[in-house]
């Protein structure tokens, strides 16, 4: 085989690699969803409550955030986990860019420890508190899930250390609200 073509199959190979990595991917029975619900507290004032459902035990998380609401800066004053899913994690963590306007959040159970995994079921992760900083009104608040730096993309780990891309469902707290009410999973 050639130089030419052994780098064409390469590079071939790569492409089709990073392709799969932005698509949803769940190797263990149905499909694991991340729901995250934006609630407006103020005009200049939002909370995001984030809420897992998975079907096999979750050893580690990471959800990266990207957050805009207009020309308005943002900051995020605070990331709780108490009283949920994530409470018993061994570690938690949550980085922000406010520059960037970005952030991520997640943790990881110690598997074999007095911190086990999160079990299989659904319910509350985190809660994000985010307000704007400076004179200018903000706009629209909007939120998408992102890759931070170095290469943080949104994750489940199981505890076999298998990465599960989750689907990803972003609503307001009106629909959040209704659809929480009337759903048992997911």
């Amino acid at each position: 085989m050639s130089r030419t073509q052994l780098t064409a199959i390469m590079l071939a190979g790569a492409l089709v690699l990073a392709g799969t990595a932005w698509t949803q991917n769940d190797p263990i029975g149905k499909t694991d969803t991340v729901k995250l619900v934006v609630e407006t507290i103020n005009p200049a004032k939002w909370v995001i409550t984030a809420y897992v459902w998975n079907d096999e035990d979750i050893a580690a998380l990471d959800i990266p955030l990207k957050y805009t609401a207009g020309v308005a800066k943002l900051k995020v004053d605070s990331v709780s986990y108490v009283g949920t899913r994530m409470a018993t994690f061994a570690q938690k963590y949550n980085q922000v860019d406010t520059l960037a306007q970005t952030m991520h959040f997640g943790g990881f159970a110690y598997v074999g420890s007095d911190k086990p995994p999160m079990q299989p079921g659904g319910g509350e992760v985190a809660k994000v508190y985010i307000s704007a900083i400076g004179d200018k009104k903000p706009g629209a608040f909007a939120i998408d899930t992102t890759t931070v730096a170095p290469n943080n993309s949104l994750m489940l780990v199981d505890k076999n250390a298998k990465i599960i891309t989750p689907v990803v469902k972003i609503l307001t707290s009106d629909k959040g609200k209704q659809e929480q009410a009337g759903e048992k999973k997911n």
